[in-house]
């Protein structure tokens, strides 16, 4: 019976269930990749490339509890910070809701954070799809 041979075969050591598992990382890193590499070319994404200068603006960090920004999340894909796809949505959806929560809805900056939050959603959806 070919699941009791699965079931018996899988687990344990470091084989090929390892090696699979790092791939299946992998492949959904290079997604989120993908995913922020578009973000970043979108013309409202200016506000969200660095983060939030705090000499500049100062009140910004006590309104915002969990700053987050596009060179972050960059930082962290590339130092392997992140165990799953749904760790780079958060950070990524975290930038958007501190740009609604601190900026107001019709200002530059809010419009800029409410398309890209559109554009996000949109990409994730499409290309998460695909694994």
């Amino acid at each position: 019976n070919r699941s009791s041979r699965l079931k018996r075969g899988g687990g344990g050591g470091g084989g090929e269930g390892g090696v699979s598992k790092k791939r299946t990382l992998r492949e959904q890193m290079s997604v989120c990749r993908a995913v922020l590499q578009v973000l970043e070319k979108s013309e409202d994404a200016w506000p969200f490339l660095a983060p939030v200068e705090r000499k500049k603006f100062p009140e910004y960090f006590r309104v915002v509890k969990k700053p987050m920004d596009f060179q972050t999340i960059r930082s962290k894909l590339d130092e392997g910070k992140y165990l799953s796809m749904e760790g780079f949505a958060a950070d990524t959806r975290q930038v958007f809701h501190n740009c609604s929560f601190y900026n107001e809805d019709d200002s530059e900056i809010g419009l800029a954070g409410h398309n890209m939050k559109a554009l996000f959603e949109k990409e994730w959806t499409n290309l998460s799809q695909r694994l």
